[in-house]
């Protein structure tokens, strides 16, 4: 049976910079990634560089999570893995709307992922007949973008306006009025209710009965949290707003820890569980939770701490510096004798 100090489980790049930082803080440490992506990607690509030049081996596992007896993990292959410190960066997945034949070759589910976004893009290049369900913020993205690109363009809303939830009326109003002054058609109030064709869409039916062509349906109605590992190791977990997790990303296993998208984050202002987390901010809790595994020295509750001390710290530097009259009119640090 392998055994790994550190085991991490994801395929984005919150999973990468959490590897990295956990191993630039406990180079002693053997760490495993768990990926349900199979072949090369950018992680593969920085870590085994970076594994061949160091004692302390950096292994890439192209598994799923099963289960778990104590601190072994039972992969889908069968195979066995004992840890120490267990992190699940697992993301998020888009949100399958109710519509018949929404499985149809030619319908693509939006993530938040940027690099699944591009390669959707790319392929909508090649289509006719471009259909975009969701006027949410990324909705709207897509749809100028493939416009600007000469593209076909049908946007369709639930709501009464777009992005409903993002900003207020006279915004999405002026969404709109760009939308369609670039050649783009855009139905408020509206749902899709089957997508036709045999075995690749040829068009859509609207709730109205209405029958669009379309030969390319791109669906962003938001995204959920993936839980299905929390639910395997038997981790208490939301399914619509993630894994729950205390102020330091400790799950109710305190030796498995959840970050970025998964996790149940909490907001300030609502008092409540969030859906929302920016990108940099996953990237920055990522960072943090791999330096903490072993010593807890910032918690996820008091990260403006943590970046307020790093900066107190820059700023004492100067002080010190210039006190010791090193530092001159340019504002240029001289090295130390």
């Amino acid at each position: 049976m392998d055994a790994y100090e550190i085991i991490i489980v994801g395929n984005g790049e919150p999973a990468l910079v959490c590897t990295l930082s956990a191993k630039n803080n406990y180079p002693e440490k053997n760490i495993a990634i768990i990926k349900s992506e199979k072949g090369m990607s950018f992680i593969e690509d920085v870590l085994f560089p970076i594994s061949e030049s160091s004692n302390k081996k950096l292994t890439v596992f192209y598994d799923e999570i099963s289960g778990k007896s104590h601190n072994t993990l039972i992969l889908k292959s069968g195979k066995k893995i004992q840890f120490e410190k267990l992190v699940l960066i697992t993301g998020s997945r888009a949100i399958e709307p109710p519509i018949d034949g929404i499985k149809k070759d030619g319908v693509f589910l939006i993530n938040s992922d940027p690099h699944d976004m591009h390669k959707i893009i790319h392929e909508a290049l090649n289509a006719e007949n471009i259909v975009i369900f969701g006027g949410g913020y990324i909705g709207v993205e897509l749809s100028d973008e493939l416009l600007r690109f000469g593209k076909k363009v049908t946007l369709i809303e639930k709501s009464t306006r777009l992005m409903p939830s993002s900003f207020d009326a006279d915004i999405s109003n002026k969404a709109k009025e760009i939308i369609e002054n670039l050649g783009g058609n855009v139905l408020l109030n509206t749902k899709i209710k089957s997508v036709l064709g045999i075995d690749s869409i040829s068009g859509i039916k609207l709730n109205n009965d209405k029958i669009l062509d379309c030969d390319f349906l791109i669906v962003c109605s938001g995204t959920r949290p993936n839980t299905e590992a929390a639910e395997k190791l038997g981790i208490i977990y939301d399914k619509d707003r993630g894994i729950l997790i205390d102020e330091f990303f400790r799950t109710s296993d305190k030796n498995v820890f959840a970050v970025g998208e998964c996790a149940a984050k909490y907001d300030f202002f609502n008092s409540d569980l969030a859906n929302v987390l920016l990108n940099n901010s996953k990237m920055e809790e990522a960072k943090l939770l791999g330096a903490n595994l072993y010593s807890v020295i910032f918690n996820r509750g008091k990260m403006i701490d943590y970046i307020t001390e790093k900066r107190s710290i820059k700023e004492n530097l100067k002080v010190e510096l210039k006190v010791m009259e090193v530092y001159n009119g340019s504002k240029d640090y001289l090295p130390l004798q």
